[in-house]
C-alpha cells in the first residue's frame, strides 16, 4: 500500500482509474471492513486500483464535534492494518475549515473525478461536505454519471448498529469482549515501557509499566486479561489501569502489566497490548498481602480464560 498525503488543491499523479472508499475507519471495525473488502473486489474485477480517502485531523476535532481527540485506532496503526488487508492507495487529505466549507458538487469534482476516481463504495449513512450536506445518493447525480456510487446497507451486531462512537462507549466501561465481536480482532493499544516503583517485584508479582500513547481512546479503569507483543512474541498476562490508589498513588493512568513466564528487560521497549477480557475494577488493598491474595485470584481467571479462548 503506498501512502499519499494531499492538500487541498493537490492532486493524485497515478496514470490509472481507482475504485475508492471514503471516511475516517477509526477503529476499523466489522463494517469498516465490509467496505474495504467491497472496494478490493470491485478494483479486481473492474482492472482498476483500489483506494481509502481519508482525513487527517478527523474532521470532528476541527469542527469540535469530539473534544476528546482521541481515536479507537490512533493513524499509526491504522495504517499498519490498512497494509494488512491490501489496499493499494492511503490517500490522507489535510483537513481543515476551507476543506470543511467544500460544497457537495466542489468535493465530487475536486477531491473525487480530479483524483481519477471511477466508482465509490460507502455506508448508508456516508455525507460529505459543508454541513455534511452531501448524501450517499447524490454522488452519481453531480458527477453527471461518471462515478457509479455502491451504497453498502448498515450492519448490526444483536440490534446495534456497528459503529465508532459505540465501540468507544464500550472500551469506556470495560465491555472489550463486546469490541471484539465488533472489530473482528482484540482491542489494541501501544505504547512505551517506563520504569515503574518496583512494589511487584518486592512480593514476587513484577510488572512493566506502560505509558499508554494519549490519542487512545479512553479505558475503563480495573485488571484485564491480556496478551502483549514483544518483538513479534506474543506473552499473556493480566494488567491494572489505575493510579495505583494501595502503593504511592500517582496523578495520571498507569498500565502496569504482569507478563506471565517472562522474565526480560524490556525498558524503553515499544510494546503492543491486546485486551483480551476485563476481570474487575480497581480496589485499594489495605496491605501487600491482601493485594498479593487478590492477584492470584485474577491470574487464575485470566489463565482460564485464556484457556477457553485457546490462546495458549
Amino acid at each position: 500500500m503506498e501512502l499519499i498525503r494531499l492538500k487541498k488543491g493537490e492532486y493524485l499523479n497515478i496514470n490509472h482509474p481507482i475504485v475508492a472508499t471514503i471516511g475516517q475507519f477509526d477503529g476499523l471495525h466489522l463494517a469498516h471492513l465490509l467496505l474495504l473488502k467491497k472496494t478490493i473486489e470491485l478494483s479486481q474485477k473492474r482492472n482498476l486500483k483500489s483506494a481509502i480517502f481519508t482525513f487527517d485531523p478527523h474532521p470532528d476535532f476541527i469542527l469540535n464535534k469530539d473534544k476528546t481527540n482521541t481515536y479507537v485506532t490512533p493513524f499509526d496503526e491504522k495504517v499498519k492494518l490498512l497494509r494488512q488487508i491490501g489496499i493499494d492507495y492511503m490517500i490522507v487529505i489535510e483537513f481543515n475549515k476551507e476543506v470543511a466549507q467544500m460544497l457537495p458538487i466542489s468535493f465530487v469534482e475536486d477531491i473525487l473525478i480530479a483524483n481519477g476516481v471511477k466508482e465509490v463504495v460507502v455506508g448508508f449513512d456516508f455525507s460529505f461536505g459543508q454541513k455534511g450536506l452531501g448524501k450517499a445518493h447524490m454522488i452519481e447525480e453531480l458527477s453527471k454519471g461518471r462515478i457509479k456510487c455502491h451504497i453498502v446497507d448498515e450492519m448490526k451486531h444483536e440490534n446495534q448498529k456497528i459503529g465508532t462512537s459505540f465501540i468507544k462507549t464500550l472500551l469506556q466501561n470495560g465491555r472489550v469482549r463486546e469490541v471484539k465481536d465488533l472489530m473482528g480482532r482484540f482491542y489494541k493499544i501501544t505504547g512505551k515501557v517506563v520504569h515503574g516503583n518496583q512494589v511487584g517485584r518486592t512480593i514476587n508479582f513484577p510488572t512493566a509499566n506502560f505509558s499508554i500513547n494519549s490519542s487512545f481512546a479512553k479505558l475503563h479503569p480495573g485488571v484485564y486479561v491480556v496478551r502483549v507483543s514483544i518483538d513479534d512474541k506474543k506473552y499473556l498476562g493480566i494488567a491494572n489501569l489505575g493510579t495505583n490508589p494501595s502503593f504511592n498513588k500517582v496523578d495520571n493512568m498507569v498500565f502496569e502489566t504482569h507478563i506471565f513466564d517472562f522474565n526480560q528487560d524490556i525498558y524503553d521497549k515499544i510494546i503492543d497490548v491486546e485486551l483480551i477480557d476485563f476481570i474487575r475494577d480497581e480496589i485499594k488493598f489495605s496491605s501487600k498481602e491482601a493485594f498479593l491474595k487478590q492477584i492470584l485470584k485474577d491470574t487464575e481467571y485470566a489463565k482460564m480464560i485464556c484457556v477457553q479462548l485457546n490462546l495458549f
